[in-house]
């Protein structure tokens, strides 16, 4: 088409600056750099569609009764509570995008700043999750920030297994802060000295963390890094956690709206996501374990 002074409009290129490339790109940058989200309990299918509060039963534990031969079986009433998770984290990251033929026939340019966007809301998304976990019932306090002893791990792994928790089911996660996550590739750290030692996991192999950067797998727990856990102060550096020791419902996952501002001769860019995030982990229901800092 035509403009009264024979300028003719590439509707060719502006074809591709649409909602759907950009959301499909931000969606999957998005699942990419999450660690917390795909760790623990998703009642995602519960909120599709309409409410915002998702009612979850917590059934208490049961012991066996022993049996008399002709004595009448006991029976006691359903004692569960319940605990509600609602839909209140409405979070969003935009841009404006001013020189739009540039950024609409670049692809590169598009998965650059479609990946600083998917980054903001995941990071958002695990920093809450986070915040969730850290307030498990059970925990230590580190003897030095930052570092985990053989003997604070071991006791953390003899906790799990007193309430019942398989740390070898592959639905316990152990996630760490970056310092204390270097600290355990250090084979002559506090923590390392015990897990990757030459003697223990073969250095020169190949597969020994010290060489990788990848701690992977502890007792069966798979080893995770976050920053949105921080280091330093009270923090909680590390957390052990089965996956029922919280839960997300996303009511609107990443969804990508864009529209041309005449004024600005640009084109806004927003993505957006509705979720909620809930602890489960209760002094009747310990699920997880925490090693906070001391200063």
């Amino acid at each position: 088409m035509a403009t009264p002074s024979g300028t003719v409009f590439d509707t060719g290129v502006t074809q591709y600056f649409i909602p759907e490339l950009w959301g499909d790109l931000i969606y999957k940058y998005f699942e990419e750099k999450l660690v917390f989200k795909n760790t623990i309990e998703d009642y995602s299918s519960l909120v599709q569609g309409s409410g915002k509060i998702i009612h979850i039963p917590e059934i208490a534990k049961m012991t066996a009764s022993s049996l008399t031969d002709g004595a009448a079986v006991s029976y006691v009433a359903p004692a569960e509570t319940e605990t509600q998770l609602t839909i209140d984290k409405h979070y969003y990251s935009a841009k404006m995008f001013t020189d739009v033929l540039q950024v609409q026939s670049s692809y590169d340019l598009i998965s650059s700043y479609a990946s600083a966007m998917a980054y903001a809301l995941a990071k958002q998304v695990d920093s809450d999750i986070a915040a969730q976990l850290i307030t498990v019932n059970q925990g230590a306090t580190l003897t030095t920030d930052d570092q985990i002893t053989a003997a604070e791990f071991e006791a953390a792994i003899a906790n799990l297994g007193e309430n019942d928790i398989d740390y070898t089911s592959g639905d316990v996660y152990f996630v760490v802060n970056p310092t204390l996550y270097a600290d355990m590739l250090n084979p002559a750290g506090t923590f390392g000295a015990s897990f990757v030692r030459a003697d223990i996991t073969g250095f020169n192999s190949g597969n020994s963390p010290a060489l990788t950067g990848v701690v992977g797998r502890l007792m069966g727990m798979p080893v995770l890094m976050s920053n949105s856990l921080s280091a330093g102060g009270t923090n909680v550096s590390g957390v052990i956690y089965h996956k029922s020791a919280c839960a997300i419902a996303v009511q609107r996952s990443i969804d990508v709206k864009s529209q041309f501002d005449i004024d600005y001769l640009g084109t806004k860019v927003v993505a957006h996501t509705l979720y909620g995030v809930k602890i489960l982990d209760d002094s009747d229901n310990k699920r997880g374990y925490k090693f906070t800092n001391a200063s």
